[in-house]
């Protein structure tokens, strides 16, 4: 029996509960969207009915009969038909259960031939036997009937030796034979995450060629998702399949080895993982391990590891990257100690080092991660000594994952210098790190102040990304997000909003769920957001086309137009996302989303002046006080990131005219600079200025004379600053 026959079985062996509680008028608008029926012969059918019971009869009409009209039907609709019940799980949810608890059995292959095994050659004499038309035709010698019983069985041995392996085919892969001679046909699916259909609106509703392409992608990964829920659940219910590990299988290798779609599978992770508490990130991590302690072939299992833990660094469980890549590190290590020198596995060693570093970058801990690039550099002379070089891809990696770190510990000259080195390594066809060097690069330039360059190489990594990767791919939202940062930095007008919200648009539906690149997304709009109320006009604005929709998001807006709680929305969004990803207790990774919201805090105080109460105020402090002593304790007292919490104290205090307070944060913010910036920083100079216009708002002309020539003498410049008493 297929898989539409069965399904379709269940239905009518629950048809009388069916009709007596599905609600018509509910379903019909979900099953049109998932193309299950058909808008204009099905319902026109369904409506014809004259009481809810014979309007639901009709409804179960149309899921069992076929019409020419269900030609765009998915092959996977009883699934997508439960899905849409599940939504309403109040009222639906024993129909459910019952559908998933009616299992379908074919019969004894001892007393009767399936049509599975009946050659098309003998359909006919099959059916001669089944009518008893023909009897002379059933009539066997005595010799035929003793050799009949062998033929049998070695039919049901044959059949059991080709699925002997269990090979899951695309939808007939919950077939599976379990030690009798006859077949049981497993459909019932437990997965409950809801296909995002305001997602597959938006893109099917789209009037750009590459939203349909992700659509139709979207579908074939909703398709492969389920097949991996079924498979975890028959490894884990199934006997027979005990042994079987889930690295093993066809469908996961076709996951990990997809790099350019694998993050359309995330939203169902997280989904599954959020709101019914089952992990299949963790679940595969578990399989890893268990791969690596038992099975002989370690170095294919690692190369699978290292494909695993580039797809959850990129889904954003950075602690379990940290586990997959001390797992395989302790593995190589034993080979190692058994005298096993094998080039490969001190690469695999090498690129061990730098996945470590990628992890050790996202939780700040940057002692470590300098220590790590140590013992690659390490490795690295070794391999030298016996003539074995690193390929050139690999060292790219490598000046990649140096540059993150560099520009984490505030180090923007080493950041740019690496991410050239990597650049003149890197293959010219792997795109993908192509644009995560050009990022860095622009990172680097941005916070250098180094405009000309960083506006030329942020609009080039956007249009690379763009060409070679596609609109619709995570490594074009990461350019976005440079070019934001940069837009952000030095332009600072209404183009700078509508580019982060054209950002945050794309990257919501790239990832189809709350990721952290959205809670990104959602800090640098309510920077944008921030800017464009405290400025009245624009510096600069960048010539190139951006993108190529055609809405303005802000049209003709003004800083009067602006209220607060866009920009404190935005950073409470971006917060709360990232709450949800690392919890409220993870104080380390919420550093940079914490900073956001205190600087939004800042800005309505500042703009609106209407905190009375002082809560906005004691909020912003509450979070500063709480960055500070998180920098503090992960950079050092005298770091970058402790200066720029000690300047944002200084705005705050400034914002409610704490005049003293303000020009003591900055002193310290000062004091730090000159010990870990050049002289002629932007940095440096800017919060020199800032201090200078404090001492003018307090009128002290004197103070602020000597400021603003020290930032001249910096400059390296022989002007005079002129103040109008």
């Amino acid at each position: 029996m297929d898989r539409d026959n069965a399904n379709a079985t269940r239905l009518r062996v629950n048809r009388i509960a069916l009709i007596q509680q599905i609600d018509t008028q509910e379903l019909i608008p979900k099953l049109i969207r998932a193309h299950i029926i058909s808008p204009d012969h099905d319902v026109q059918y369904i409506n014809q009915g004259t009481s809810r019971i014979d309007r639901a009869r009709r409804l179960i009409d149309c899921l069992l009969k076929k019409h020419p009209d269900h030609a765009n039907r998915p092959a996977n609709w009883f699934l997508l038909f439960r899905s849409i019940l599940l939504e309403n799980q109040s009222v639906y949810n024993d129909l459910v259960t019952a559908l998933d608890n009616t299992i379908i059995r074919a019969p004894n292959l001892t007393h009767s031939k399936s049509y599975l095994f009946t050659n098309r050659s003998n359909v006919s004499q099959v059916n001669e036997h089944q009518d008893g038309i023909n009897q002379d035709s059933i009539q066997k010698t005595q010799q035929q009937q003793n050799n009949e019983p062998k033929k049998n069985l070695t039919t049901i041995n044959n059949y059991q030796h080709h699925i002997k392996n269990i090979e899951f085919d695309r939808y007939v892969m919950n077939k599976v034979v379990i030690e009798g001679s006859f077949q049981k046909v497993i459909d019932n699916l437990t997965y409950h995450s809801q296909i995002p259909e305001h997602l597959f609106d938006q893109l099917s509703h789209s009037t750009n060629a590459y939203d349909h392409e992700q659509l139709y992608t979207e579908q074939k990964v909703f398709d492969n998702m389920c097949r991996i829920e079924l498979l975890i659940n028959l490894i884990k219910q199934e006997k027979s399949l005990s042994n079987q590990n889930i690295f093993d299988t066809e469908i996961i290798d076709l996951l990990l080895d997809d790099t350019l779609h694998q993050h359309h599978f995330y939203k169902y992770f997280f989904s599954l993982s959020s709101i019914y508490g089952i992990h299949y990130d963790q679940k595969f991590v578990y399989a890893l391990k268990d791969s690596l302690n038992t099975q002989n072939n370690i170095l294919n299992i690692v190369e699978k590891g290292f494909l695993l833990n580039q797809f959850l660094y990129n889904y954003g469980r950075y602690e379990l990257c940290q586990q997959i890549i001390e797992s395989i590190v302790q593995s190589l290590t034993k080979l190692v100690k058994q005298h096993n020198q094998k080039s490969i596995i001190w690469t695999y060693l090498f690129r061990g080092c730098c996945a470590l570093v990628q992890t050790h970058n996202q939780s700040f801990q940057i002692q470590q991660a300098w220590a790590r690039i140590e013992a690659a550099n390490e490795i690295a002379d070794t391999l030298k000594t016996t003539g074995i070089e690193i390929p050139n891809n690999e060292y790219a990696w490598f000046y990649s994952v140096i540059s993150q770190t560099a520009y984490e510990d505030a180090n923007f000259d080493a950041c740019i210098q690496y991410s050239y080195k990597g650049l003149k390594l890197v293959d010219k066809n792997n795109h993908s790190l192509i644009i995560d060097l050009l990022c860095s690069l622009t990172h680097g330039l941005t916070s250098k102040w180094i405009m000309n360059k960083a506006q030329a190489t942020a609009l080039m990594t956007v249009q690379y990304a763009a060409k070679y990767c596609g609109r619709n791919s995570p490594k074009y939202i990461h350019a976005l997000q440079q070019l934001v940062q940069y837009s952000n930095e030095f332009i600072q007008d209404q183009s700078s909003v509508e580019l982060a919200q054209y950002t945050l648009d794309r990257a919501r539906i790239v990832y189809g769920y709350e990721s952290l690149t959205v809670a990104h997304c959602h800090r640098a709009l309510s920077k944008s957001l921030i800017n464009l109320a405290s400025i009245a006009n624009s510096r600069r604005k960048i010539q190139d086309p951006l993108f190529d929709d055609n809405f303005n998001y802000y049209p003709n807006i003004t800083t009067k137009d602006l209220s607060s709680s866009e920009y404190l929305y935005h950073a409470h969004e971006a917060f709360r996302i990232a709450q949800d990803w690392f919890g409220v207790e993870d104080r380390i990774r919420l550093f940079p989303f914490k900073m956001s919201l205190a600087h939004a805090l800042q800005a309505h105080i500042s703009i609106n002046l209407s905190d009375k109460n002082n809560t906005y105020f004691e909020d912003a402090m509450e979070l500063l006080n709480d960055c500070l002593s998180i920098a503090q304790d992960i950079f050092g007292s005298m770091s970058f990131k402790v200066a720029q919490v000690h300047r944002l104290q200084s705005a705050t205090y400034l914002s409610k005219k704490m005049y003293n307070e303000a020009e003591r944060e900055l002193n310290i913010c000062l004091q730090i600079y000159k010990l870990c910036l050049p002289p002629n920083s932007f940095h440096y100079l800017v919060t020199n200025a800032s201090l200078g216009l404090l001492y003018k708002q307090q009128q002290n002309y004197e103070q602020a004379l000597i400021s603003f020539q020290n930032i001249a003498e910096s400059l390296g410049k022989f002007f005079f600053i002129i103040i109008q008493l």
